[in-house]
């Protein structure tokens, strides 16, 4: 990771996972302004209604500092939040929307 001019080792999945999900995000805008659409705009509220379009992880813990860390379980943990994208179903719904 490049940080402050120093290329830093990170550890994690987060530093991994924004631009995959910022990607994931900028092919549904893609494909709703191809289809006269706009924006998503702030997607949270979206989310958390149609959390079905994500894939709920319910299994594993993250550990660290001596610890098990948090559990997985279903709907939103503080793990994994509501989960992992499912392109296919986002695009579904993001283009079913105004």
């Amino acid at each position: 990771m490049y940080k402050a001019g120093q290329y830093i080792l990170e550890g994690g999945t987060s530093a991994s996972r924004y631009p995959d999900i910022a990607s994931v995000i900028n092919r549904i805008i893609e494909k709703r302004i191809a289809a006269g659409k706009g924006a998503v705009g702030f997607l949270n509220p979206v989310l958390y209604r149609h959390a079905d379009v994500l894939n709920d992880i319910t299994n594993k813990t993250n550990p660290g500092c001596g610890t098990d860390g948090f559990a997985t379980a279903a709907g939103w943990d503080p793990v994994t939040g509501l989960g992992t994208p499912n392109f296919p179903k986002l695009l579904n719904l993001f283009l079913s929307l105004p």
